[in-house]
């Protein structure tokens, strides 16, 4: 009896070390990808499109008075045309970035991707 007491507490020594080092490796992962200097690195194009984006959003709502007016006088409103194209880059960067965090978990997930392929998504709210 006590052997196999034993045996048990060994097993879940060795189960307990494991673990511990799967949570190590998956805290370095998780530390990786939320380190904004690491993920430059590996996406400069991405930081620098996010610049570009910023830069016309910036320069359509701070753009001069007079240069309003004669967008108004086009009948073009810059501020409808700020904001759908904010909404238009905030659209983009969400579905970026659930692709991303998909593809994250599926390395970490035995699985996942298979299941998340199948389950039926009901349509967004709005």
């Amino acid at each position: 009896m006590d052997e196999a007491a034993h045996t048990i507490k060994v097993r879940i020594d060795r189960t307990r070390e494991r673990l511990g080092s799967n949570l190590r490796e998956l805290e370095g992962r998780v530390d990786a990808a939320t380190d904004w200097r690491e993920q430059f690195r590996a996406r400069p194009h991405l930081f620098l499109g996010g610049a570009l984006v910023g830069g016309a959003l910036l320069a359509a709502v701070l753009r001069p008075r007079s240069s309003v007016a004669s967008f108004a006088r086009s009948g073009v409103n810059s501020q409808e045309q700020a904001l759908e194209l904010w909404n238009d880059v905030k659209a983009a960067l969400i579905a970026v970035a659930a692709a991303r965090v998909t593809d994250y978990i599926g390395e970490l997930v035995p699985g996942f991707r298979e299941h998340f392929r199948q389950e039926p998504r009901s349509a967004p709210r709005g």
